[in-house]
Formats: C-alpha cells, structure tokens, sequence
C-alpha cells in the first residue's frame, strides 16, 4: 500500500505538471494570434479639379468672342442719329463695331455694325455720307440709312455698296416711333435687316466679314499714358464726348453733352471695351456744310483699353482703319469697339478723376 500511494501522488504530480505546462503554451498561442492591427491611415483629400475652361468652336470676327454659334454671316452696318433730338439711341450696345464722325456741323452720326448680336430695335436710322459708306464696305457689310448726301446716294445707285434705304421700306421693315418726331423717329430690327435684304437679293449667308486682330490680355508694355476718363471735344457743349472707364461693366461708359445715354429700351449701358481715336483731316466741301474727310492716308491715333493709352498711328488695310505702332500692328481686346474719327489729337484729354 504504501508504494502504490507514493506511485499514485507521483502520477497526480506528474499530470499536474503537464496541466500547467499546456495552460501556459496555450496562453502564448493566443497571445500570438491576437495581433494588434495597425491603424488605418486616413485618406488624403485629393484637391478639387478646376472646371476646364470651355472649349468653343469659333469666335466672332469683329469681337474677337469666342462662340459656338454660326459666325458666317454678313453683318449689316447702321447709320445711327446722334443729334440731340435722336438720343437716348437704342441698339447701339449691341453692336460689335461703331464708328463715330463728324457729319454737318458739329454733330457726330455713328455708323454702328451689326453680327454677334440680332437687336429687337436699332435706331433712330437716319442718312449716310460718302465716307461712311466706304467704311462699311471695308466690312463687307450691308449697308442701311434713310437717305443720304449726293454723293453717298451716287454710291448706292452705281450699286457700290449693299444698300437698304429705309424711306423705300418705311412702314414695311422700317417703322415710325411715335414719342419723337420726323425725321428722329425711324427705327428697324435685325429680323427686319434680314426680311430686306432677303426680300432685295443680297447675298447674307456663307459670308462673313474680316477679322479684326485680338489679343487674349493687355500688354502693358506698350502703354505711356493712363486714362480712366477720355474726353473727346467735337466743339459743342451738347456734343462733345466723355467716356469714362468702369472696371464692373468692363468697358468705357459713353455720355453726349455731359448726360449718359443708356439703351432707350432696355437701360443698358453703351460701354465699348476698345476706344480707338483717329486724327484725320476734315475739309467743308460744300454750302451745307457737308465734309470731305480723309479715311485713307494714315497718321496718328490713340488706342485705349482697360484704362491704358497707346500713343499710335493708324492705317487703312483693305477698307478697315487699324492701329499700327512703329510700323507693327496691334490688337484690340475682346468686345466692342468704338472708332473716333477727330480733326486734332489735341481735342482729346484724360482728365483725372473728379
């Protein structure tokens, strides 16, 4: 008995000791399988992509515009009233090009073109001069007026030019206001721009004018004079011209004889974004005091935009009076541009701000 209990003790030990041995490896398997996983790593927030800048087809030829609709069209060119009597104009901030010269007296009349935009109502219409026809033909445009002096009507009837007269059509693409009087009271459209020139058989479309050049930003570089304010002295208090620079509108805010004449129909500002003035000589030919202005030899120029001032010259190319520096062109900016026709630089100033 004695020898089978310290046997059996021996064996309880022993089986106690196994226990032990396998409880511990039992407890480092688990430790080892249970490994602490690492932290996730936060994502970085990719930066937001820019909207690509759009992408267009085309850009309009006498804006420099970038579009997608159809650019190959004729463009009609204008002749706007800009008597006293005539104001506030309607159409005219919608045009891409103006031109703006001394007819009798000391009055301007505009000859404004006509194709980025389609105005519900242009006018008041009123008559050429010979000049302003030639200018017009420069753009290939189709002209219109109510009228005009001996020698822009010899013009139309030897079939020099595109011509739609208003007093042929009054009452059928040309209509009478009835809040002014004759003869400052005739507007049109450019639907009804279109219906005459359909109706005559000029060609419109598959048509389009010369481009004037563009750059896509001011080159500074060429600027020696600062000019927020342009005053344009045509001789007359009621006349005389101001354009004063608005960085919000993006152009220059036109007014006549010290008041701004805003769109009669809409209260749109006319605000060209190029201004380019020409020194040209003008010569009284006749006893109404009607001009024979110089539009072909070239001589000095300002060319302003964005509050910049390039002291220029300018050249007739093809019909189209341009700026030149030196010899070498220069482009305008995006938009619409305004064409001064003066007898002197001298009548033009920059005064600062008041």
């Amino acid at each position: 008995m004695k020898w089978s209990k310290v046997i059996f003790y021996m064996l309880l030990l022993l089986l106690l000791v196994v226990f032990v041995a396998c409880s511990g490896n039992n407890e480092e398997v688990v430790e080892s399988e249970t490994v602490d996983e690492p932290e996730q790593e936060q994502e970085e927030e990719e930066p937001e992509e820019e909207e690509p800048e759009p992408e267009f087809a085309g850009a309009y030829p006498l804006t420099g515009l970038e579009t997608d609709e159809d650019v190959d069209h004729r463009a009609f060119g204008v002749m706007v009233e800009n008597s006293n009597a005539a104001r506030p104009q309607t159409g005219l901030y919608q045009a891409d090009v103006v031109y703006e010269v001394l007819v009798e007296g000391r009055i301007t009349r505009q000859l404004a073109f006509y194709h980025s935009h389609q105005p519900d109502r242009i006018g008041p219409v009123r008559s050429a001069r010979d000049y302003f026809i030639f200018l017009n033909n420069g753009y290939d445009a189709i002209h219109t007026s109510a009228g005009g002096s001996p020698g822009a009507l010899d013009l139309a009837e030897r079939g020099e030019v595109a011509f739609i007269s208003a007093l042929n059509y009054d009452g059928q693409f040309f209509s009478r206001s009835t809040d002014r009087s004759a003869p400052h009271n005739m507007f049109t459209t450019y639907e009804d721009l279109e219906g005459a020139a359909e109706h005559i058989g000029f060609d419109v479309e598959d048509r389009e004018p010369p481009a004037l050049p563009f750059m896509e930003e001011l080159d500074d570089s060429l600027s020696e004079i600062e000019a927020f304010t342009v005053d344009i002295n045509y001789g007359s208090s009621t006349n005389n011209v101001r354009f004063e620079h608005d960085e919000e509108v993006g152009g220059y805010i036109r007014s006549v004889g010290g008041e701004r004449v805003d769109d009669m129909e809409t209260g749109e500002h006319v605000a060209p974004r190029n201004l380019f003035i020409v020194e040209t000589t003008h010569r009284v030919i006749d006893d109404q005091g009607r001009r024979d202005i110089d539009i072909e030899t070239g001589g000095n120029a300002y060319l302003i935009h964005d509050g910049s001032v390039i002291e220029a010259e300018w050249e007739n190319v093809d019909g189209v009076i341009l700026p030149f520096k030196d010899g070498e062109p220069l482009d305008f900016l995006p938009g619409q541009t305004w064409i001064n026709l003066v007898e002197s630089l001298d009548d033009i100033s920059f005064p600062h701000d008041e």
